[in-house]
């Protein structure tokens, strides 16, 4: 799933760059507001998952997806550190968190919600924030924070104003 996210990162971000060198890196040890010296954009998306104990798969429309990323003005090196928060399966015990499939339309719309907060960000652009919404799916049963990393961790729980996002608490 993650070989898709780097070109479609590529080919939004590419144009404009202005001459610099951007990486997409996949790291589960980020975490909100904790990494000094880099931004911070959180978004949500829809997801499916699959139990690798019993094959079960289920969808989700409350995917969390952090992203960290830092321009270095010296090196024209930019870091875009991304994690992509897992659920378990509800009907296995002691189930692992699974990592989620998202479809490539709803990659493209993360990618290019990433690029804006980039260009904001980075290269001092203005523009209106109005972030595109993702392609949901209908979901059968509510979504259940127990299975659910994001709020498993408690930082992930709260209203954040930090940096120009926000992210709100899924418990609802």
């Amino acid at each position: 799933d993650t070989m898709e996210w780097t070109p479609i990162f590529q080919s939004q971000a590419s144009p404009y760059t202005q001459g610099d060198n951007w990486q997409l890196l996949f790291d589960d040890t980020i975490v909100e507001d904790q990494t000094a010296g880099w931004e911070q954009y959180i978004r949500r998306t829809v997801a499916s998952f699959r139990c690798s104990l019993c094959k079960r798969t289920w969808p989700s429309n409350r995917v969390t997806v952090l992203f960290h990323f830092y321009l270095d003005n010296n090196t024209h090196q930019g870091t875009v550190k991304v994690r992509r928060y897992r659920q378990n399966c509800k009907r296995c015990t002691n189930a692992p968190m699974e990592q989620p499939r998202v479809r490539d339309e709803n990659v493209a719309i993360l990618m290019e919600n990433l690029v804006k907060n980039i260009r904001k960000k980075c290269y001092h652009e203005t523009f209106d924030e109005v972030p595109r919404e993702y392609m949901g799916v209908e979901v059968d049963s509510p979504h259940e924070p127990a299975h659910c990393e994001a709020e498993i961790n408690v930082s992930q729980c709260n209203v954040s104003k930090k940096h120009g996002t926000q992210h709100v608490c899924f418990l609802l």
